[in-house]
């Protein structure tokens, strides 16, 4: 142990912890074996209410009608899903103590991440297998985020005021002129069709069950203006903004509204005058006013450049682009990396299909290894880089014990770990402490 603490010390420059990790990691039960069984419970009821909650809500949105469902299908996708994610919960704390004990001390990758890479393997072999290119994508969506705040918080980089709509921008250009080249998957094909309103052939807006003063309306929009010869929409340019853009407000409308209500119900029962104040406040029109400026931006910027001599492919790059300015709206780190890593995977396996690149055998096994790894280990070592929803998610697996982490030992690291929890104590048991807390607690003044 000595030889290799001076390999990776001296030779490679690794800050040494000799501390156990009983005082560094598992705080809450100095056996290692009894604090994973401590989180064990706490993590196998919160993967299987997720997965539950999951599973039966995308079952009765495919099937519309519960008597169709295979609930024997449904109950072991539930508990093979909630293992999945018990396992790279367990894996974590048990490859971290092990890897504490093989070396005797511990360095800062072995403190999360090596532990984090090894437990994300094992425990995607166990999912799905075709659940595992998503959960690839979601975690390098989620890394890719990760390693960016990572950068700002070290001074690498800095952070720009609706920055997020770049990546967005990029991901629907790439997509609309994928569109217009008929090289999207059906089922993403209908997507941009129904979001963009790319409706060629059809009427957006099916006036079968409209008000008579609405239908007036919109057929004297369809048919009072008119269209370049270049334009593709079957009605005028005006047309094809306001028909997207009202049905898409109105969708994002009933959805948020609908949040937004289950959310308040406990205030709408003792304040029912609240309900309009909290349907038309800004915060419930965010999301609708996001889904209907996507449609409108995009069909004017590419009506307004089909009447110059710009080629098709340049205007619906540009459109698409100029359509992501919707963001501004909503703005969601989240959703512009998912449609930004979502556009790099579909151009990969369209270049896969072509031979112009190769297959990478394992390839959803290996993302997902990397990328997970990559994210617990910050969660030990830097968890304000984290997206704080996804920091919420891993609190509620752990049954808040990711929180007791005494990352005050990490700071020699050079990560700023302690930066969330300046106030937090572990409530060691000395009997089992190797380092004088005295030597890393903040002096106080008496």
């Amino acid at each position: 142990m000595t030889v290799l603490s001076k390999i990776l010390g001296g030779t490679f420059g690794f800050k040494i912890l000799t501390a156990e990790c009983y005082e560094y990691a598992h705080t809450w039960n100095p056996n290692c074996h009894q604090a994973i069984l401590d989180a064990v419970f706490d993590g196998w009821s919160f993967s299987f209410r997720t997965y539950a909650t999951f599973y039966i809500l995308s079952a009765l949105i495919s099937k519309r009608d519960p008597r169709k469902i295979k609930y024997d299908t449904l109950m072991k996708d539930i508990l093979r899903s909630s293992l999945f994610l018990t396992t790279n919960l367990v894996g974590y704390l048990f490859w971290l103590c092990r890897l504490r004990q093989a070396m005797g001390f511990a360095i800062w990758p072995t403190a999360g991440f090596v532990n984090g890479w090894l437990s994300s393997y094992f425990a995607i072999l166990l999912e799905k297998q075709k659940r595992r290119p998503m959960l690839a994508l979601y975690l390098t969506n989620l890394a890719s985020e990760t390693l960016y705040r990572q950068f700002v918080n070290h001074g690498y980089l800095r952070t720009y005021k609706h920055g997020e709509c770049v990546p967005f921008a990029i991901g629907l250009a790439g997509f609309i002129a994928m569109y217009k080249k008929k090289q999207l998957s059906d089922g993403l094909a209908r997507i941009l069709k129904f979001i963009f309103a790319l409706n060629e052939q059809s009427d957006t807006i099916d006036t079968t069950s409209l008000h008579p003063l609405l239908i007036k309306y919109l057929t004297w929009v369809r048919h009072y203006f008119g269209k370049h010869e270049r334009c593709e929409h079957p009605h005028s340019c005006p047309s094809a903004a306001l028909e997207g853009t009202s049905r898409n407000f109105a969708i994002g409308f009933g959805v948020s509204s609908l949040i937004t209500i289950l959310k308040s119900i406990p205030t709408i029962l003792r304040r029912p005058s609240q309900l309009p104040k909290l349907l038309f406040s800004f915060r419930n029109l965010r999301l609708p006013l996001f889904l209907a400026l996507i449609p409108f931006l995009y069909h004017v910027t590419e009506c307004s450049l089909k009447r110059t001599r710009m080629s098709d492919t340049a205007i619906h790059l540009i459109s698409g682009s100029v359509s992501a300015s919707s963001m501004v709206a909503y703005p969601s780190v989240s959703i512009s990396m998912y449609i930004f890593w979502k556009l790099i995977e579909t151009v990969y396996f369209k270049l896969t299909e072509q031979g112009r690149a190769p297959i990478i055998k394992h390839g959803d096994i290996i993302l997902y290894t990397l990328s997970t790894g990559y994210v617990l280990g910050n969660a030990a070592l830097e968890p304000q880089a984290i997206r704080k929803g996804y920091w919420n998610f891993l609190c509620g697996l752990t049954g808040q014990r990711v929180r007791l982490f005494n990352r005050r030992l990490f700071n020699a690291f050079g990560f700023d770990s302690q930066k969330m929890f300046e106030h937090f104590v572990p409530n060691l048991n000395p009997k089992y402490v190797t380092i004088n807390p005295a030597l890393y607690l903040p002096f106080k003044r008496v």
